[in-house]
């Protein structure tokens, strides 16, 4: 089986920035490329507690032979994540599995191509590293992940906090697989300009790490898309949605 993504080149091309997740997550080696050809690709992220293991998928397709090629491959039960990034097999997916969408709706791919770093405004924040001492607010603040996944994150350093003076106004991280995500700022602290703060903050930081930043935006999100054209990110021509096992 082909596990080599410089293959799959054909397919990526026509739209790079929607599969930059992808080819991004096997550069740096936080996913393995379980299979790759001209018109099909899938990649696997371990999961965080059982790198052995995988708990969420990536996975592209050109064609109905090649969706249902992958499905094959793709484990039948557990509480696996699946980001389709084509629309046309999602029937397959979900009568396969029984998959339902994780978020509600298509995003975009969001991707920082420049070489010099984000500007960032002006802003009163301190900005600090947050440690798994600070679960208990960041749980309370950020649903659509459970407690263990933002344990692991925590534990290893993935999460980015934004403080006026002691209080705790928001956060920003990266996600398993490579993408900044995880942005909130806490209702009180709003238009104020602080999601500018930390997700430039996070695009800097990837840069300085020689990652492609990058991160998805779902479609009818219009703030959190003037935001990331604002920060200089480039939106994918293509979306992607993200399915759930569980």
């Amino acid at each position: 089986m082909e596990t080599d993504l410089t293959i799959c080149q054909p397919l990526f091309d026509q739209d790079p920035v929607r599969y930059l997740d992808m080819t991004e997550a096997v550069r740096r080696g936080v996913g393995t490329a379980l299979y790759a050809s001209p018109t099909a690709a899938l990649v696997g992220i371990p999961s965080p507690d059982c790198p052995e293991a995988f708990d969420s998928y990536l996975m592209s397709c050109a064609g109905m032979d090649s969706a249902r090629l992958l499905c094959g491959l793709l484990p039948g039960g557990g509480d696996s994540l699946v980001a389709a990034h084509e629309d046309f097999y999602l029937p397959l997916l979900q009568e396969r599995f029984g998959l339902g969408f994780f978020l509600e709706g298509a995003s975009f791919q969001a991707a920082y191509l420049g070489d010099s770093p984000c500007p960032i405004p002006e802003s009163p924040l301190t900005l600090r590293q947050l440690t798994v001492d600070d679960l208990p607010q960041v749980a309370d603040n950020y649903k659509l992940e459970g407690e263990d996944y933002l344990r692991s994150l925590l534990e290893r350093g993935q999460l980015v906090g934004g403080f006026l003076d002691d209080a705790m106004i928001g956060f920003a991280g990266r996600h398993a697989e490579g993408s900044i995500g995880l942005l909130e700022i806490f209702p009180p602290y709003r238009r104020r300009g602080f999601a500018s703060v930390l997700e430039g903050h996070m695009i800097n930081l990837e840069l300085s790490l020689g990652h492609v930043p990058f991160g998805q935006v779902l479609t009818d999100n219009a703030p959190s898309l003037a935001l990331q054209r604002s920060l200089g990110m480039t939106l994918s021509a293509g979306t992607l949605c993200w399915l759930s096992c569980d």
